[in-house]
């Protein structure tokens, strides 16, 4: 019999919320009480449990994602600890590896994480796909904005923004590469963690533009997002945050993606970047995840021989081909020694789907083996651009 792992009842509720303070330092506030409950019960919460005591925990939050078109279903996990008296006796791991059954049972083909350790959850499947940009610049070193249209307006909210800006949000194409799709009840649960502020730019038929959502920080204009689709959404936002000049001496950008704007300033010495890796991804269902996929050109039968030791349903050798657009994909064998173009582990296939790095670059890296011209054959049917995720869970 399955061991029930899953946290249902109001005392287990509060000892997850105990555990979560002491294992991440965190101290009880009503504001940080506020919307960790209001999180927890969306998710499936696990946990284990010694001498009736919670010694390990996490949260799998499903949520959806918008992949170049595709909605997916994704589970987020997250709050993964232990007690410091049962760290390093495997809890962690076994209620991890519970929630990727419980999430392949319920045709969750995707999850997402931030590591403690990216060598620690690749021992699961994950690997490290997002990256961010840190983005910084002195109050004396912005750029002289002038902008050529003012017949649009600009509006000031807090949090309230959130909502007004998540249909804009939605549309936009950096979003859609691997992007949360924000659903109300996740801006809620921002709204009650985070103190933001939200500009909107309108145009002159007051249709939403741009936005940017920042933090007033001390010494610091801190911009979480900023999107945009017209120029005049661009220079009139841009000129906004410049007209902060003299209030603050620092302003910075988490972009999410390591593009940058270097070429757009008159001084790129001025503009500190920094690429730091972000979220991890795993393809938790193989099959669900490429009966979908939004492949970019049809591609003649291939063989590929997956290997994935924590979901052995993944593993074995699969024949993969689209015909006008269609997909086939079924797993020849659950074996690995059969014929197969290319043999690859499910990290190093993920980051091929998702973008990240390309099938050759993985076989120039002595990451993946295989026949060359067979993997780049299927490199030119993959996705071209690389993901971005901006959520934190």
């Amino acid at each position: 019999m399955t061991e029930n792992l899953r946290l249902t009842t109001d005392t287990d509720r509060e000892a997850f919320y105990q555990l979560y303070q002491y294992a991440f330092n965190n101290h009880d506030t009503p504001t940080r009480r506020t919307f960790f409950m209001d999180r927890y019960q969306h998710g499936w919460i696990y946990g284990l449990h010694d001498h009736d005591q919670l010694v390990s925990g996490l949260y799998s939050l499903p949520m959806k994602v918008n992949f170049h078109g595709v909605t997916y279903p994704m589970n987020g996990i997250g709050d993964v600890m232990s007690a410091p008296e049962y760290s390093g006796r495997g809890g962690a791991g076994k209620l991890l590896t519970a929630a990727l059954n419980e999430m392949a049972d319920n045709h969750i083909p995707l999850s997402y994480l931030a590591p403690f350790s990216y060598a620690y959850y690749r021992k699961f499947g994950y690997e490290q796909v997002f990256n961010h940009t840190q983005q910084k610049i002195a109050a004396k070193d912005l750029p002289v904005i002038k902008p050529h249209d003012f017949s649009g307006s600009i509006t000031r909210y807090g949090n309230e923004g959130l909502a007004l800006v998540n249909d804009f949000y939605a549309t936009q194409p950096i979003n859609q590469r691997g992007g949360v799709i924000r659903e109300d009840w996740w801006l809620h649960y921002l709204t009650l963690k985070h103190d933001w502020s939200v500009a909107i730019y309108r145009n002159a038929n007051q249709q939403i533009e741009g936005y940017l959502i920042y933090d007033r920080q001390a010494t610091t204009f801190a911009i979480q997002e900023w999107s945009f689709s017209t120029p005049a959404a661009f220079e009139r936002l841009a000129n906004f945050i410049t007209k902060h000049g003299t209030t603050f001496e620092t302003f910075s950008y988490e972009a999410p993606s390591d593009e940058h704007g270097l070429d757009l300033l008159a001084n790129p010495y001025s503009l500190n970047v920094q690429t730091t890796p972000y979220m991890m991804a795993r393809i938790v269902l193989l099959h669900d995840f490429l009966k979908r996929y939004p492949f970019i050109n049809d591609l003649v039968p291939i063989r590929l021989a997956v290997t994935d030791t924590t979901l052995t349903l993944n593993q074995g050798i699969w024949e993969l081909s689209v015909t006008n657009g269609q997909v086939t994909c079924n797993r020849v064998t659950d074996a690995l020694d059969g014929h197969s173009d290319l043999q690859a582990s499910i990290q190093q296939l993920t980051k091929a789907l998702f973008g990240t790095r390309s099938l050759t670059s993985a076989w120039q890296h002595h990451q993946i083996t295989g026949d060359l011209a067979e993997i780049q054959r299927l490199d030119a049917s993959l996705v071209q651009t690389k993901p971005t995720l901006i959520d934190y869970f």
